[in-house]
């Protein structure tokens, strides 16, 4: 338990023990708007309502608002008994705010950072759980688009939260490797002959995308070429015929292997990557189970699952032409994943919002197939759309927003911000810091709320921004490097003595907000594992850098009044770019030592 944690629950602890109920939780306190009017405070509406004593409650002791409170408040503070660390406490209108002592605080903040270093904000809630995530989930024969960005590095952000949580973590993929898209991209691929397929990946998948976007039209357009694409769809399923069987296993190869540049790109992997083609038999045996036991039903030719006595819409599972449809597949998917790696505590689907109604009913189909396997153990992490400013995106259009376009305009822009500087960085260093723009363009905006990108935001060094953070956090690299007789850290703080008096020389204003700051980052990991959304980490990063950037332009740091003093900046200093480091690991961000 971090010393922040600690505290807040003795605070709890205290409060309840007065009340002798416990009416009182952590998430009660709050951190008050000006730091005189205390460290963490505490709303005494919510809890006169709790113990009876609200105005419009039964029992009401006092005919007034005011004097509830101020009841409750009274019976608080006489009843409390403050320590070391809890120095006082103070009603200020409708809270009972209290007060911390600053320098116990500080040397137990910094000494604990000190101590775990790249763990700090680390957690053991979730141990013991093997919590699978599913995310990324790009086609083969069609783009890795923008979508893909926001799905890989929201993906990629949870598993690392649910990790540091204790969480044994497995990451999975699921790509559509048939259906009618595929069909789509092959009528067109088909005419090609492979002395003129191109050799480099990108001219490749170029060239699958491209055969998409005519097949695609063609089947809306041409009545002729909807038969024949339909007739490749059937014999892509069957595996019969071996030259649409071929073309199909090429375009596959150019599409996975272009697939994992750009993982490698943006820092994922994947313990296993399943295909859809895979669960055709498979998810025959349990459409056929359901069948049987009345979940799904015949209509009109299909196997449906109706759903509305259930709250939920009619989906179908195998259609008329008697092929497994996606939501077929899914079952056998379901049933693959949570035997694959062992019991599974809860599979995540981090899938776009428009798949709500999908989930819901593969979701219910499955927990009636098997309750004890699949009841409450799977979650749709429905995010939102994204986009550019001028709106939605359609690769049946061929008009999609690649990718690794976007990653490649970043780096861009990134020398041309650096050329401007009179500096010079590497390729590696450029490549980290376009990452981080996108990545944290991404990220910052809740995954619940549309998304869209805007390039210049993103690769902007003064904003809310990656290259901001990443900007901050070499900065203080810097500053270890300018001869400072403690540059190999904090870790060697406490043999120094440094960590001894250091709260006496941090007592700048700024320094105890930033050790604030630093103390509730283990809080705002929590946070963001528990509801799957990064975002809440990524405000608190803008936040610390932008108190630290305040603080290092406000007040000196190896021009401070004497030795002791510049120490312990220095180990302040050194805190700052750990939680930055942490924090933007946590996000699926590399840090760069210069800029």
């Amino acid at each position: 338990m971090y010393v922040w944690e600690k505290i807040k629950s003795e605070i709890i602890a205290k409060i309840n023990n007065v009340l002798g109920k416990d009416l009182a939780t952590a998430e009660d306190l709050i951190i008050p708007p000006k730091a005189e009017m205390g460290d963490l405070g505490i709303a005494l509406f919510a809890l006169a309502k709790k113990t009876g004593t609200h105005p419009g409650s039964r029992g009401a002791s006092h005919p007034s608002q005011e004097g509830n409170l101020q009841s409750i408040s009274e019976m608080i503070l006489n009843g409390i008994k403050f320590n070391e660390a809890i120095i006082g406490a103070k009603a200020a209108g409708p809270y009972l705010n209290f007060f911390l002592d600053q320098k116990n605080l500080i040397k137990n903040v910094i000494g604990e950072i000190a101590k775990e270093k790249n763990r700090y904000g680390e957690n053991k809630f979730l141990r013991g759980k093997k919590i699978m995530v599913e995310f990324a989930h790009p086609n083969p024969f069609k783009s890795f688009h923008i979508g893909h960005l926001r799905n890989i590095f929201l993906g990629e952000s949870i598993v690392r939260l649910l990790e540091a949580q204790g969480a044994k973590v497995i990451r999975t993929n699921y790509q559509g490797d048939v259906g009618m898209h595929i069909a789509k991209c092959l009528w067109s691929f088909q005419k090609i002959e492979p002395q003129n397929y191109p050799a480099a990946t990108d001219e490749k998948v170029a060239l699958l995308g491209k055969c998409y976007a005519e097949g695609a039209q063609a089947f809306e357009n041409n009545p002729e070429a909807q038969a024949e694409i339909k007739e490749i769809n059937k014999k892509i399923y069957s595996g019969d015929d071996q030259k649409i069987k071929a073309l199909w296993e090429l375009g596959k190869k150019w599409s996975l292997e272009k697939f994992q540049e750009i993982y490698a790109r943006v820092y994922s992997r994947f313990d296993r990557e399943y295909m859809e083609s895979e669960m055709i038999a498979a998810c025959l045996k349990y459409i056929a189970q359901a069948k049987a036991k009345g979940i799904l039903e015949e209509s009109e030719g299909a196997v449906v699952f109706k759903g509305e006595k259930y709250g939920l819409e009619t989906r179908v599972f195998l259609n008329s032409d008697g092929l497994p449809t996606y939501e077929g597949k899914e079952l056998a998917l379901a049933y693959r994943e949570f035997s694959d790696f062992g019991k599974l505590d809860l599979c995540v689907h981090n899938v776009g919002v428009e798949q709500k109604s999908f989930f819901a009913a593969t979701f219910k189909v499955e927990e009636l197939l098997d309750e004890k396997k699949f009841k409450n153990k799977q979650y749709h992490n429905a995010y939102e759309l994204v986009g550019l400013q001028k709106g939605k995106m359609s690769s049946r259009l061929g008009n999609v927003v690649l990718g690794n376009d976007i990653l490649n305009e970043a780096n861009a822009e990134i020398k041309k911000i650096i050329a401007a500087k009179d500096n010079s960085l590497s390729e590696d260093k450029i490549e980290k810091i376009a990452v981080a723009a996108v990545k944290f363009a991404f990220l910052k905006i809740s995954a619940f709320k549309y998304l869209a990108f805007d390039l210049a935001e993103s690769v902007n060094f003064s904003g809310n921004s990656g290259p901001y953070l990443l900007y901050t956090f070499a900065r203080i690299q810097s500053i270890f490097r300018k001869k400072s007789p403690l540059k190999r850290g904090v870790a060697s703080f406490a043999s120094r003595g440094v960590l001894n008096g250091i709260g006496e020389k941090l007592s700048e204003e700024k320094e105890i907000a930033l050790i604030k700051k630093l103390a509730v980052y283990p809080e705002i990991v929590e946070l963001a594992g528990k509801i799957y959304d990064p975002a809440e980490l990524a405000k608190y990063l803008f936040e610390l850098t932008k108190l630290f950037n305040d603080y290092y332009h406000a007040v000196p740091i190896l021009q401070a009044a004497d030795e002791e003093t510049k120490n312990a900046r220095l180990a302040l200093l050194n805190s700052v770019a750990q939680v930055i480091k942490n924090g933007l690991g946590l996000l699926g961000i590399e840090t760069v030592e210069e800029m």
